[in-house]
């Protein structure tokens, strides 16, 4: 590496924003340059007295002073604008004090005066300008003073050498101001430039930890209703576990490829589920999926409760899809899930500590959630008491009598939640059907108005072939539809039933789903 790639790889970078506070600096620095430059030819035609020299020199100190006032403020966390307003005041001060060391001559004078008062409109507005002219006065009475009010009268012959460096300096500080705005143009947009790339960036990032949040948590932190520290409170919420029967022996007998996929396919599955539901996921063990409802955002205890319930059910139709595809893929294990859901007053909140924490429930109606889904059979969802008194109106139960459960000395009464009574007789937005060679499982309401008509035509085109005896293979899958058909496995006898059945399928699927 050479001598100047060394010296170009140890050069700081410098922002847009402090490119443009340097300059600013650099005008400063110029102003009283020009004001020297008066004060020094005044001197040499001898108009001023040499102890005016004085001037001249805090005339070149007062800008490095300034830029270390700056500087020291930047260190000190102070915010610069206050700063700089201060010392546009100061500014005035000094030029005001200069127009005395001029002795009020007309043309060095109203230079002055036009730099230090442009700067400050430009800079400030009309109330900083305002106070400008004060500070100004102030500094030329104040020096005006000291020096006996000692003035050159308007109509006093004044050399014209005077004049011309007045009005150079002028046009030299014009022609640098034009510049420094030409600049701080460009450096403002680099800056806007460089936000939108961090805008974009934080974006990206939050987008990257959200799969990592509750949708509501995350929302609501970035929304800044709710702050990343260690607080819990009591609440009541309706609490739901879930898992898949026996996963624990099948994930040994499946390859990790396939095993990586079903559970992936199986959890977004459930997800989606959840989060339309309104659901809070708390996390994922394994195979084991637990939600809550009622935190950060409810809609009422019984609102959540019957939610909670109605996600539980849904979750064990879309089973039925899920293990269908599954056997395309070679899956023939028979994949089940039990889930357990229960209603109480919990601690929910933040734990951990201030560098780790988690947002999740404690408490023993979580455990007893958690019991119900163990002791659930597969295929079904098992609630307790409290949530059933919530949910009673709109779902259909099973009461299953009291079991005993760990933990718990007294026996727990539990149900089994059959289904919404909406959903009720042909109201039922489930159809379901297995059997050799076959498989149709639906979900009217999620079915999407574009994959009607593809629906459609693969229920005739199956119902068709079927007919004909010609051999027909068919597997569909949609937002809510899956449907399999293997002429060679059906039996004979089977035939009729399933043109029927996948008839009645289509004529829901026509009637029901509106395009």
């Amino acid at each position: 590496m050479t001598s100047s790639q060394k010296k170009k790889a140890r050069r700081p970078l410098i922002g847009p924003m402090e490119r443009a506070r340097r300059q600013a600096n650099y005008i400063r620095l110029l102003a009283f340059l020009v004001a020297v430059m008066m004060l020094v030819v005044g001197l040499k035609l001898g108009l001023y007295p040499e102890f005016y020299l004085l001037g001249v020199a805090g005339l070149l100190a007062y800008p490095l002073l300034a830029q270390g006032i700056l500087f020291a403020a930047h260190r000190r966390d102070i915010p610069e604008a206050s700063v700089h307003k201060a010392l546009m005041q100061v500014d005035a001060m000094m030029i005001g004090m200069t127009c005395a060391l001029l002795h009020f001559a007309l043309v060095p004078s109203l230079v002055l005066l036009i730099i230090v008062h442009a700067n400050a409109v430009t800079s400030g507005g009309l109330k900083p300008w305002l106070l400008n002219l004060l500070m100004t006065s102030i500094g030329a009475v104040v020096m005006g003073a000291l020096l006996g009010f000692v003035y050159i009268p308007p109509d006093a012959p004044i050399p014209s050498i005077m004049t011309v460096v007045s009005l150079l300096g002028l046009g030299i500080y014009v022609g640098a101001s034009s510049a420094f705005a030409h600049y701080q143009a460009r450096y403002l947009k680099q800056a806007q430039e460089l936000v939108r790339r961090q805008q974009q960036q934080a974006v990206e990032l939050s987008k990257k930890l959200a799969k990592y949040l509750p949708p509501q948590i995350w929302g609501s932190m970035f929304s800044g209703k709710r702050d990343a520290k260690l607080e819990t409170r009591r609440k009541r919420l309706t609490v739901f576990f879930s898992d898949i029967k026996g996963f624990s022996a099948i994930s040994e007998e499946l390859p990790l490829e396939t095993l990586t996929s079903m559970l992936n396919s199986y959890l977004s599955e459930m997800t989606r589920i959840a989060l339309r539901h309104g659901g809070t996921i708390d996390k994922f063990i394994g195979d084991a999926v637990m939600v809550f409802f009622g935190d950060p955002k409810s809609e009422g205890a019984i609102e959540d409760a019957y939610r909670c319930v109605l996600m539980g059910i849904e979750m064990q139709e879309q089973m039925k899809l899920l293990r269908q595809r599954w056997k395309r893929e070679g899956i023939d294990h028979k994949l089940e899930i039990r889930i357990g859901i229960n209603t109480g007053y919990v601690t929910v909140g933040n734990f951990g500590t201030d560098s780790r924490m988690d947002y999740t429930i404690l408490g023993t109606d979580v455990n007893l959630a958690s019991r119900l889904e163990s002791a659930c059979r597969p295929g079904g969802v098992l609630i307790s008491e409290a949530t059933q008194a919530l949910v009673k109106d709109r779902i259909q139960c099973r009461n299953m009598g009291d079991i005993q459960v760990k933990g718990f000395n007294r026996p727990i009464p539990v149900y089994e939640a059959l289904g919404a009574k909406r959903d009720a007789g042909a109201r039922n937005r489930y159809v379901s059907a297995q059997t050799a060679g076959f498989g149709i499982h639906m979900d009217v309401e999620r079915i999407r108005n574009f994959d009607k008509n593809n629906i459609l035509k693969a229920l005739a085109r199956s119902a068709t072939e079927l007919k004909k005896d010609n051999a027909v293979a068919v597997n569909y899958e949609a937002e809510g539809f899956s449907l399999h058909v293997d002429s060679d496995a059906i039996k004979k006898r089977e035939r009729e039933k399933i043109i029927e059945m996948m008839g009645r399928a289509a004529k829901r699927v026509q009637t029901q789903v509106r395009v």
